[in-house]
């Protein structure tokens, strides 16, 4: 049967008994959790895959025998030169774990019309890909779903991650006696490198929602993530201090002899990602305006020693309006999520539309942003360097060099991103959603363009 309208309707009696549901629902959850931890494999730590890059990469030679200089192979590598890389480091595993999954929430709503006994779609549309509607799939109904998306990064905050933007500057330990005016004199040398970085994310994830009341929605998506990181790091050695003389500039050179160095390292991990569990109640009645609160909950499932997850238990409260005009519907999701784990909190609002163009088309778009609360933001910065060019004890002869240096402030961060894409029924209860994910306003983590597929169904 159809309606006037040329939607659906679906009689009650047609309506698979709850436990039948149950034991389809508990089907499919097991095997999507089964699923997943099948694909574990990794080669390495990819969380410390940059920091021990740099700590085995930046060695150098070890001095001529019979030479009066200390060995240097290890002097460029001290805590105080990883903190850039530190810092860079834990951005990237925060932003690269939290980035958004699309809603759980069915394409088709349903209520039960009492005069005619059947269940009747309640909108027009098929709902947003990333953002949530008041709109409830109706009590007993389950809807299934799996998407891919495809992440590659190109760019963090006004670094660009491809070109060799990542630059941080290596400086000397300090060596005895104690420190004073870059004495001893070559400890004003410093290494330059400049780091090219490929990173790539794929996230399936498989996503369900039961209509548990007209009203009342739970949820979950179970993530299955794959990460790929690929560096590589062109390194030269600054004699800021000791190229002054051929006598002194052989103090520090690479195990090549060198001045220079190229140092490759790559890495990948894929497993279950955090797991998100979801509950909506709509607080007004059905209609042409709706309200609802949404709570979400990001579970610290995944390991976040390979960037699968943050390692941070997550939840999030939000609300959500939404309104139908005949085929096109508007929406507006607000909230803010509590964090633990030295993961910033952040603030989320999202607004958009879906606008059926046919029964079977529903066109999609959404602006998605998101602030990290004092988090820090990376930038690239002429730092001063002082050198010492005197290899005499007295007098001290100082210069400054000023070098790019990556640094980060720690201040609230704003990304937004722009989602467009379509669903399309091509029969029965089945959708498929194509749609694309893109940077706006340049900060944060970002990729051009990044693809999702998906497939749904309910019952």
């Amino acid at each position: 049967m159809v309606s006037d309208s040329g939607i659906p309707l679906v009689p009650a009696s047609s309506v698979d008994s709850p436990g039948r549901r149950s034991f389809r629902l508990a089907l499919v959850l097991g095997a999507a959790c089964f699923c997943p931890l099948s694909l574990f494999a990794q080669s390495l730590n990819l969380r410390d895959l940059l920091i021990d890059f740099f700590r085995q990469g930046i060695t150098l030679a070890e001095p001529p025998a019979g030479s009066p200089f200390p060995s240097h192979a290890h002097h460029f590598v001290g805590d105080a030169s990883l903190v850039p890389l530190e810092q860079l480091n834990s951005q990237l595993a925060i932003q690269l774990s939290t980035f958004p999954l699309a809603s759980s929430a069915g394409g088709f709503t349903y209520q039960l019309d009492p005069a005619l006994g059947v269940f009747t779609r309640a909108t027009d549309s098929f709902g947003p890909i990333y953002a949530e509607r008041a709109d409830t799939i109706g009590k007993g109904k389950i809807a299934l779903g799996v998407n891919f998306s495809h992440f590659s990064f190109d760019r963090i905050d006004d670094i660009n991650l491809r070109d060799g933007k990542v630059q941080i500057v290596f400086s000397h330990q300090d060596l005895p006696p104690p420190p004073c005016c870059l004495r001893p004199f070559f400890e004003g040398d410093v290494i330059t490198t400049s780091t090219f970085l490929k990173i790539q994310t794929d996230i399936t994830a498989f996503t369900v929602s039961y209509g548990v009341t007209d009203r009342l929605d739970l949820g979950a998506a179970i993530p299955v993530v794959r990460v790929k990181i690929q560096a590589r790091t062109d390194a030269a050695i600054d004699k800021l201090a000791t190229g002054g003389s051929s006598a002194t500039s052989g103090i520090h050179r690479f195990p090549s002899g060198e001045d220079t160095a190229v140092f490759e390292q790559s890495g990948s991990a894929s497993g279950v990602g955090d797991v998100v569990v979801r509950g909506k109640y709509r607080l007004t009645s059905a209609g042409r305006m709706g309200l609802a609160a949404g709570l979400d909950a990001r579970l610290p499932t995944g390991d976040e020693r390979d960037l699968l997850g943050t390692g941070a238990t997550q939840v999030k409260g939000y609300v959500i309006a939404s309104a139908h005009f005949g085929s096109f519907s508007p929406h507006a999701n607000a909230g803010y999520t509590w964090s633990n784990h030295d993961v910033p909190d952040e603030i989320d609002y999202t607004a958009g539309f879906d606008w059926a163009w046919s029964p079977r088309l529903t066109f999609v778009v959404d602006a998605l942003a998101r602030t990290l609360r004092s988090s820090q933001v990376l930038r690239e910065l002429d730092t001063p360097f002082q050198y010492n060019t005197n290899p005499n004890t007295d007098p001290v002869d100082l210069h400054t060099a000023t070098l790019k240096q990556l640094v980060a402030t720690q201040q609230d961060s704003t990304s937004v991103l722009g989602a467009v894409g379509f669903k399309v029924n091509p029969v029965g209860n089945l959708l498929i959603t194509v749609n694309g994910l893109f940077s706006v306003n340049g900060r944060g983590l970002q990729a051009k363009f990044a693809p999702l597929i998906g497939l749904d169904y309910s019952f």
